[in-house]
């Protein structure tokens, strides 16, 4: 396994996938009671959309990434390139981590957000650069019509 195959956006969307992975068990939300104690929620706690599918978009992000770069695994063919799926895919989990981080649990109450949900949004905003990062590296297929780059005359 060499690491000097991976990129530097191959890096971020790993690492970023990771730490999202570890966050979501983190506490993203607390209730403090006072002398009472306090008690908090996971990322598991939280609602599907804001949680548990960035979470698995930065497991499949990263999945990919360490497949196909350190272990040669040959990706299918999709109707659009693969850094364009990177791109969606990572400012789509960055979106929606951001969104629960801005708008909160609910803000008549007394629940605070905790540090496991800027945790998440600071790996999900990785995730986005990551996917950038990868769309500006461009595409790994080939160009179009195939061959060897020379002229066909």
């Amino acid at each position: 396994m060499d690491l000097n195959k991976l990129t530097l956006s191959d890096k971020i969307i790993a690492g970023s996938g990771i730490l999202l992975f570890i966050a979501y068990f983190m506490p993203w939300f607390k209730v403090d009671f006072g002398i009472g104690g306090s008690v908090s929620a996971s990322g598991g706690d939280v609602d599907f959309i804001w949680s548990t599918l960035p979470m698995l978009i930065g497991l499949v992000m990263a999945g990919v990434v360490i497949a196909s770069k350190l272990f040669d695994v040959k990706l299918p063919d999709l109707p659009v390139p693969w850094s364009r799926v990177h791109l969606g895919l990572g400012g789509l989990a960055a979106l929606l981590v951001v969104l629960k981080l801005l708008i909160g649990e609910d803000p008549s109450s007394v629940i605070k957000r905790a540090f496991g949900l800027f945790i998440a949004a600071i790996a999900a905003i990785g995730l986005a650069a990551g996917g950038f990062l990868k769309f500006q590296e461009g595409d790994d297929a080939p160009a179009a019509g195939g061959g060897t780059g020379s002229a066909p005359f």
